[in-house]
């Protein structure tokens, strides 16, 4: 669907129902990329909940989520989204989370250009916001790469597991979005 030489973003079937549950079972991450508590979920109970989005895709979504998977084997490295899209004033909250195996290689900043791609071309976004707890380095970094400018600090906002952690805040207008020659493949 939307790809570089190096990863591409793809619907989810209900074959990835393992990826979702290994992503979304663990506490951990859980906590850096959820605001509800921790409720452990089935394998059966993820496929299921995929299969229904799959069947049943609501065409005025204000949710798209993707697989983020290596463009040379098909390797699922983790999934990324655009949410609380806001029609009306051309906004939405982007959200990504991957494996820890697949982190620090680089796939975090191409899968957030191609989102990005998809959310200014395909869903004629004005704005996309980022939010991730100030600890998150990695998160943070990738998103500057990526052009966002960070916006401020919401103090001790989420709860981290340990207390209340600061929340970065990112934006990226689309005016100040570089593409970087990437097209929908």
């Amino acid at each position: 669907m939307f790809s570089n030489d190096r990863v591409r973003l793809r619907p989810q079937t209900p074959d990835d129902a393992e990826l979702d549950h290994a992503i979304w079972s663990d506490p951990d991450t859980y906590l850096v990329v959820s605001d509800a508590p921790f409720v452990p979920k089935s394998l059966d109970a993820v496929k299921a909940k995929i299969e229904k989005e799959t069947t049943e895709p609501d065409s005025g979504a204000k949710f798209v989520a993707f697989v983020v998977e290596t463009t040379a084997d098909a390797t699922a490295l983790g999934t990324c989204a655009l949410f609380g899209m806001d029609n009306f004033n051309g906004l939405a909250q982007l959200g990504m989370v991957l494996l820890p195996v697949a982190r620090g290689h680089g796939y975090g900043r191409d899968a957030l250009s191609l989102l990005c791609l998809y959310g200014f071309r395909m869903r004629n976004l004005r704005r996309i916001e980022l939010s991730t707890f100030a600890t998150n380095t990695g998160m943070r970094k990738t998103a500057e790469a990526c052009g966002f400018t960070h916006e401020g600090m919401q103090r001790q906002r989420s709860y981290n597991g340990e207390g209340y952690g600061d929340i970065a805040i990112y934006g990226l207008l689309r005016g100040e979005w570089n593409d970087g020659g990437q097209k929908p493949a």
